[in-house]
């Protein structure tokens, strides 16, 4: 369940900003539009898809991961077709709304949640893996798209994307995916209750509503909002902010590389943290791991410090994920998972959204990205207080439930 659900991961690349990125100077010149209306049309499409992953994420709780990943695989298969249709500004907003809404939300929340309901004790390490191996993964996604692109065209290379999803998502979903161990005669993390005594599960399911009622929902959503807004913003704006300590282009683009390394270590570390006592503290760490990212990134001039920076804004990223989708399960069970996972999924894109804008405007507000960069450092800064300061709510099982 893990590497199917990595999979799939890694395939809603054409939907993720990385893959899309490719397409962004085909689409300027095929279309003749603008880098800006580009970007409009982009956040646009974003923004409106980030309003339906709460309802997404009920409607998997209803139909389970195996019916809904399939028809979200159809569904995206379609989206990636019309992108190779567009014709104009409204045209292609519609398809980034489309894109966005399977690819970024409604597919990843799936393979999230498939994994969640198969594991309880290590669950947290599972998540990690999964992370893992789709953040690797999907580093190669721009290399395919970019291959079809020169072979094909960029019309011709959404069809060749669309197909791939019909010929890997779409199986996965309907023959892969299992939504329950209990549909196998199985248990939770593949074993039975431990010698202690503990059985494989012993949280009752919290509803949505329960949820948004808890200090913990809230912390765990301020860290990813922020870990979101400025995150995004960084990667984004990384070339005009590495750019201003003459950096070019090739140079920014580089970082990307040991980004990718923090990534990793982050997703599989915090992960496996998620499962021990550490747990209640990994929201403010995540948060002061932001702080440090974002004050390297105004005071760093020397190559040692400009990688150690590119790092820890990979270990953001990924300790970021992990804990959000480790954290979630461990708090309020698995029975209305998909609900309360889309509530803090469009909290996490709207705040994506919100990336790019928000170092741009810091940067005519402060003088330049890395003054802003500076400057943003009190954000997490704030965040983790608040984190350490309700970090007991971290630390036990609501009470009270629904099954």
């Amino acid at each position: 369940m893990v590497g199917l659900a990595s999979l799939v991961g890694v395939l809603t690349g054409p939907g993720q900003s990385i893959g899309v990125s490719v397409f962004r100077q085909h689409l300027s010149d095929g279309l003749r539009l603008s880098d800006s209306a580009i970007a409009t049309a982009y956040l646009v499409g974003t923004l409106a898809s980030s309003t339906f992953q709460p309802r997404i994420g009920r409607w998997v709780d209803e139909v389970g991961v195996r019916r809904a990943s399939t028809t979200f695989g159809f569904a995206f298969a379609i989206v990636l077709a019309h992108m190779s249709l567009v014709r104009g500004v409204v045209w292609l907003a519609i398809g980034f709304f489309g894109i966005r809404l399977l690819g970024q939300g409604a597919l990843s929340l799936t393979s999230n949640v498939a994994v969640m309901h198969w594991f309880d004790r290590r669950r947290g390490f599972a998540v990690g893996v999964k992370m893992t191996v789709t953040l690797g993964g999907m580093a190669f996604i721009p290399v395919l798209l970019a291959f079809a692109i020169d072979a094909w065209g960029w019309r011709n290379a959404w069809l060749v994307a669309a197909v791939a999803i019909v010929v890997t998502v779409v199986p996965i979903g309907w023959f892969g995916y299992v939504d329950r161990p209990a549909d196998l005669g199985q248990q939770t993390d593949g074993a039975p209750p431990d010698p202690g005594g503990r059985p494989a599960s012993t949280l009752p399911s919290v509803t949505r509503a329960m949820a948004l009622r808890s200090p913990a929902f809230w912390t765990l959503a301020a860290v990813v909002a922020t870990n979101s807004v400025l995150g995004t913003g960084l990667l984004f704006h990384q070339t005009n902010l590495l750019g201003e300590i003459g950096y070019s282009n090739a140079q920014a683009a580089a970082m990307f590389l040991p980004q990718a390394v923090g990534a990793v270590i982050g997703g599989l570390a915090f992960g496996w943290l998620t499962d021990r006592a550490a747990r209640p503290l990994l929201p403010a760490t995540v948060a002061l791991l932001l702080a440090t990212t974002t004050f390297l990134g105004g005071t760093s001039t020397a190559f040692s410090a400009v990688l150690l920076y590119s790092v820890i804004l990979g270990l953001c990223m990924g300790s970021g994920a992990a804990v959000q989708s480790s954290l979630l399960p461990a708090l309020y069970g698995v029975g209305h998972i998909g609900s309360i996972s889309g509530t803090i999924g469009f909290i996490s894109v709207l705040a994506s959204a919100m990336g790019a804008l928000t170092f741009s405007v810091g940067s005519s507000v402060f003088g330049g990205y890395r003054s802003a960069s500076l400057w943003f450092t009190l954000l997490p800064l704030v965040v983790a207080v608040v984190a350490v300061v309700f970090r007991r709510w971290l630390a036990v099982e609501p009470a009270g439930s629904t099954s």
